[in-house]
C-alpha cells in the first residue's frame, strides 16, 4: 500500500501500535498459563480427595465388619439360641432386637437346613437376592453383595456351633446407605453402579449420569444448569470377594463453581482495566517522549519539499542535543523508562492477583477436608463409658490441629472383661490421623479375637508394619480388666506410665521396663504385666501431650506436676472420673497460661467401685 505525506503512520503510532499488541498477547498469555495452572491444581485435589474417600470407606467397611462379626458371635453363644436348637421354647425376635441394640444391623437366625427360625423386627434389608448362608455353614465370613433391586449390602455369617457340630448360622445384614451418610456428611446424593454398568439411586438427588465415564472425576450439570454436582467415584469390595461396583458420591459443588466463576470474572476484569490505563500511559509518555523526534522529522520532511519556513526550536518538548548546557533531561529516556516500569507493573499485578486466587481456593479446599476428617475422626471415639457397674471409666481427647494422631478406645468383651486401649501416632495431621484410625481398627479387631494382650499388640504390630509406606509408628497402652476381681494384664508398647492413686492414699506410677513402638518391627514380641486394682482406687492412663504441656516461655509440665495433678484431683473420693479429667484439662490450661497446644492430649480416667 502507498501512503501519502498526510496519511503515511508515524514511527510514534507504529511503536505505539507494537507495544500495545505486545501487552496483550503477554496478557493473554498470562490468562492462558493462569487458568491452566488453575485446571491442573484442581484436578490434582480432586485425585486427592478422591484417595481420602477411598481410605474412609474402607475404614468403614473395617469398623462395620467388626461390628457385625461381634454382634452376630454374641448371639450365637446366647443362651436362649440354644434353648431353640434344644427344642426349648424361647423369644428369638425379642434376643435378636435386644442385641442390635438400636443398630441399623438386621439379624437373621437359621438352622442347618436353611430355615430362618427369627429375624430381627426392623429387619430393612431382608430383600430378595441375598446369598444363602455358606455351604456346611462352618465359616464366618462377611463380604459385599447386591440385592435384586441393585442395592450393596454388607452380609455376615457366624456359625453357630453345640461342641463340634454346626447346628446353624447367624446372619447380619446392613445396607450401605443406612451408615454411609454417618461417615459421609453433606452428600447431596448417594448412588450405586454394579458391574454390569447400571445405576442404582440410593438417597438424595441422583441426576441424569448415563455418560459420566467410571473412572473420572467429572461435574454434572442438572438440566437447567444451575446445579451441579461432583462425582466421586469409589470402587466398592471386602475380602476376597473383588470388587461388586462402585459407590458413587455426589457433593452439591454449584456454591464453589459460582465463586469461582465470580473470581475468573473479577480477574479478567482487573487485568483489562490494568492493561487499558497501562495502555494510556504508555501511549501518552510515548507522545511526550517522540515529540522532539517527531518535530525533527516534521521539519526535515518540510525542508525536502522545500518548505524553509520551519525552524525546530529548544523548548523543553525539544530540548538542545547537549543536556549539559540547558540543564534538561531528555524526556525521551524519561518516556521510554516510564514505558518499562508500567509494563512490569502489569505483569506483576496479573501474577500476584493469579497467587492470592490460588492461595484462597487451595486454603478453602483443606479447611472443608480438614473439618470433614475431624467430625469423622471424633465419631469414632467411644462416647458410652457404662460398661460395668464396677468401673467407672471416662475418656477424652482434645487434638492440637483439626485432625489428631492420638486415639483412644473402650469396650467390653465376651468373656465380660474390658479393653482400654491409648495410643499416640508419631506426627501430626491428616496422615497421622488415618494411620490412627487404621491402627484402632486394627487393634480392637485383634481384642475381639485373642485374649493375651501381648498377642494382640504383636499381631497388630505385624498387620501395621505390612501397611505403612510412610515409615510411621505409634505408641500404645493396651490394658485388659476383669472387673469382678480387679486383675489387669496390660502391655505397655513405648508409652507413658500410669498412675494409680489407691485406696490408702498411696501414690504409684506402674514403671515397665522400656519395650519397642509400633510400626518399626514386625516380628517384636512384647511381655505381658499384670496389676491389681482394688476397690476404690483410681488410675490415669495419659498421652505425651499431657506431660509435654508447655508455656509461653517452652517450660514443660513435666511427669512429677502430672502426678501431683492428678493426686490433688482424686484426693476427693466423690468425685467422678468425668470430673477428674475437666480437672486435669483445666489444669493444664492453668499451667500453659494462653500458650498454643504443641501436641495431642488424651486422658482416661479409671475408678473401681468394689
Amino acid at each position: 500500500m502507498i501512503f501519502s505525506r498526510k496519511s503515511r503512520p508515524s514511527l510514534r503510532h507504529s511503536i505505539t501500535l507494537m507495544a500495545a499488541s505486545s501487552i496483550l498477547i503477554v496478557s493473554v498469555i498470562l490468562v492462558a498459563y493462569a487458568e491452566i495452572r488453575s485446571a491442573a491444581r484442581i484436578y490434582q485435589q480432586q485425585l486427592a480427595f478422591r484417595a481420602v474417600q477411598v481410605d474412609l470407606v474402607n475404614a468403614m467397611l473395617v469398623i462395620q465388619h467388626e461390628q457385625m462379626g461381634s454382634l452376630a458371635r454374641r448371639i450365637a453363644a446366647d443362651s436362649q439360641v440354644d434353648a431353640v436348637f434344644n427344642f426349648e421354647p424361647a423369644d428369638l425376635e425379642t434376643v435378636l432386637d435386644a442385641a442390635r441394640e438400636g443398630l441399623r444391623i438386621a439379624l437373621d437366625v437359621i438352622d442347618s437346613s436353611g430355615t430362618n427360625l427369627a429375624s430381627s423386627a426392623h429387619l430393612t434389608a431382608r430383600v430378595d437376592g441375598i446369598p444363602p448362608p455358606p455351604a456346611g455353614m462352618d465359616l464366618a465370613e462377611t463380604r459385599l453383595v447386591t440385592t435384586s433391586d441393585g442395592a450393596p449390602v454388607l452380609l455376615h455369617h457366624s456359625p453357630i456351633r453345640r461342641g463340634d457340630r454346626v447346628v446353624g448360622v447367624v446372619r447380619a445384614l446392613l445396607p450401605l446407605v443406612s451408615v454411609t451418610g454417618d461417615f459421609f456428611p453433606g452428600l447431596a446424593g448417594l448412588a450405586f453402579r454394579p458391574t454390569d454398568g447400571s445405576l442404582k439411586p440410593l438417597s438424595g438427588v441422583i441426576p441424569e449420569m448415563a455418560d459420566i465415564p467410571p473412572d473420572e472425576l467429572v461435574t454434572v450439570v442438572t438440566g437447567d444448569l444451575r446445579t451441579r454436582f461432583q462425582a466421586v467415584f469409589i470402587p466398592l469390595g471386602f475380602g476376597e470377594g473383588g470388587d461388586i461396583g462402585e459407590l458413587i458420591l455426589l457433593r452439591d459443588i454449584t456454591r464453589t463453581v459460582q465463586i469461582d466463576e465470580l473470581f475468573s470474572s473479577l480477574t479478567i476484569v482487573t487485568v483489562s482495566i490494568i492493561i487499558l490505563i497501562s495502555l494510556g500511559i504508555l501511549t501518552r509518555y510515548l507522545r511526550l517522549g517522540f515529540r522532539p523526534l517527531g518535530a525533527t522529522v516534521h521539519l526535515l520532511d518540510a525542508m525536502s519539499h522545500g518548505d524553509t519556513r520551519l525552524q525546530l526550536r529548544r523548548t523543553a518538548e525539544a530540548p538542545s542535543p547537549d543536556p549539559e548546557k540547558n540543564g534538561t533531561k531528555d524526556p525521551t529516556d524519561a518516556g521510554e523508562g516510564e514505558s518499562r516500569h508500567e509494563i512490569d507493573t502489569l505483569l506483576s499485578t496479573v501474577e500476584s492477583f493469579r497467587a492470592s486466587i490460588d492461595a484462597q481456593n487451595t486454603l478453602i479446599a483443606v479447611r472443608q477436608q480438614l473439618d470433614n476428617a475431624r467430625r469423622i475422626q471424633q465419631s469414632l471415639l467411644p462416647r458410652s463409658f457404662d460398661l460395668h457397674p464396677k468401673l467407672e471409666i471416662f475418656g477424652k481427647m482434645r487434638p492440637a490441629l483439626e485432625v489428631a494422631g492420638d486415639f483412644f478406645d473402650i469396650f467390653k468383651l465376651e468373656d465380660g472383661r474390658i479393653a482400654v486401649l491409648i495410643a499416640d501416632v508419631s506426627g501430626k495431621g491428616l496422615a497421622p490421623a488415618l494411620f490412627a484410625a487404621q491402627a484402632s481398627a486394627l487393634l480392637r479387631a485383634q481384642t475381639h479375637q485373642h485374649i493375651d494382650p501381648a498377642d494382640i499388640i504383636g499381631l497388630a504390630n505385624q498387620a501395621l508394619c505390612e501397611r505403612n509406606p510412610e515409615d510411621m509408628f505409634l505408641t500404645a497402652f493396651l490394658a485388659l480388666i476383669t472387673p469382678e476381681t480387679g486383675s489387669v494384664s496390660f502391655v505397655n508398647a513405648g508409652h507413658c506410665a500410669p498412675v494409680i492413686i489407691r485406696q490408702s492414699g498411696e501414690v504409684e506410677q506402674i514403671v515397665t521396663d522400656p519395650e519397642l513402638i509400633l510400626g518399626v518391627m514386625p516380628e517384636f514380641t512384647w511381655t505381658r504385666h499384670q496389676m491389681d486394682v482394688n476397690p476404690g482406687d483410681r488410675v490415669l492412663l495419659y498421652s505425651d501431650g499431657f506431660d509435654e504441656a508447655q508455656t509461653l516461655a517452652g517450660e514443660l509440665l513435666g511427669t512429677e506436676k502430672v502426678v501431683s495433678m492428678f493426686t490433688e484431683a482424686g484426693a476427693d473420693g466423690n468425685l467422678s472420673s468425668e470430673r477428674i479429667s475437666d480437672i486435669l484439662f483445666e489444669g493444664i490450661d492453668r499451667f500453659s497460661a494462653g500458650a498454643p497446644q504443641a501436641d495431642d492430649i488424651t486422658i482416661i480416667t479409671i475408678k473401681s467401685l468394689g
